[in-house]
């Protein structure tokens, strides 16, 4: 990991790390991350929390979150500028990941984090592990608990979109479009594979993140008018998660919970999302109280075994037994995935 600020207590303030590669831009690719200690330092049930910033933004807005949550939990706070960071569907014809190598690389994060702490010799608590995000945040933030089914305690997805949906990859409704093709030809063809690993209410990937982590908590908090991710979608994903055996905390947002100072409108915005999410999810996140959170079992990173997803046409592996976690498709030979 190559720091690129001075120390900043343990862990350094800004860091780099290698990505893993694009297919549709090859070559070595670097991330970036601002990582924020709590003010007390860091002690043995000092936890990390993973704080991701919107479809088109960069790490910088979220930067202000990491200050805002790091001391009132307990948390490194850290914000990724993850793969496409700053993407606009007009500015390029190459498709938007879509929560894949993004959550690709949030798990690479927290693997770095993990690796300085140990170098460093610090005692802290790995077993408080979270994950929060706003629009494309909340989706790469529920994307890193799927291909992480046992490393986080609690992941809260504020607007974030539910699936790569038709609508969402070819542009056809709505406000957001993806740039993919259903050209078979095309460099930039959607398969089934492809959508499917990006579908957080998979009814047969909820049940192995299930059998993975029974007591896995997702708070979904997302805006009855929402026009650019939309509610029914998350709906569905929230049902198909209590179907799974999951008891997800849902706050679909109505009129009369806009209350003008956390929460200010049924739209995407919500409101103030660093306090949305800490007003939400403080239940699970506190270090002390009736509801707070931590995992009971040696997660993904410690186990260092391969995460598996089926799909049509072969499996998705999440592969944390050396190094970095990496992801990727292994076709079985009866389809086509990517």
């Amino acid at each position: 990991m190559k720091a690129l600020g001075p120390l900043r207590k343990v862990l350094p303030e800004t860091a780099e790390f290698e990505g893993q590669e694009y297919r549709l831009e090859p070559g070595r690719r670097q991330v970036f991350m601002y990582i924020r200690e709590p003010s007390a330092g860091i002690g043995d049930n000092t936890g990390i929390i993973l704080l991701s910033h919107n479809w088109g933004g960069t790490w910088e807005l979220t930067r202000p979150w990491c200050d805002v949550i790091c001391d009132k939990f307990n948390l490194i706070a850290v914000s990724v500028n993850y793969l496409q960071s700053g993407w606009r569907a007009d500015q390029t014809v190459i498709p938007y990941d879509h929560g894949l190598l993004q959550a690709g690389d949030l798990l690479r994060a927290v693997w770095h984090i993990r690796e300085s702490l140990a170098a460093a010799g610090v005692v802290w608590n790995p077993r408080r592990c979270y994950a929060a995000g706003a629009s494309g945040g909340g989706n790469v933030s529920q994307m890193a608990n799927k291909l992480a089914p046992r490393s986080f305690a609690c992941v809260i997805d504020l607007c974030g979109m539910a699936c790569l949906s038709d609508r969402i990859a070819y542009g056809e409704a709505g406000r957001l479009n993806a740039l993919y093709s259903r050209d078979p030809a095309s460099p930039y063809f959607l398969s089934p594979a492809m959508q499917e690993i990006r579908d957080l209410g998979n009814r047969a990937h909820l049940a192995l993140q299930y059998a993975a982590n029974p007591a896995n908590q997702v708070v979904i908090v997302h805006g009855l008018d929402d026009d650019y991710c939309p509610v029914t979608d998350k709906i569905a994903v929230f049902r198909n998660m209590i179907a799974a055996g999951f008891r997800p905390e849902g706050h679909f947002i109505t009129r009369n919970q806009v209350d003008g100072i956390v929460v200010t409108t049924t739209g995407h915005q919500v409101g103030d999302r660093a306090y949305v999410i800490a007003h939400f999810g403080k239940d699970y996140l506190a270090e002390h109280g009736e509801h707070i959170l931590a995992l009971r079992e040696p997660d993904d990173f410690e186990r260092g075994e391969t995460v598996v997803y089926p799909v049509t046409g072969g499996e998705y592996r999440v592969d944390f037994s050396v190094g970095a976690p990496t992801v990727g498709f292994v076709p079985d030979g009866k389809g086509s995935g990517r």
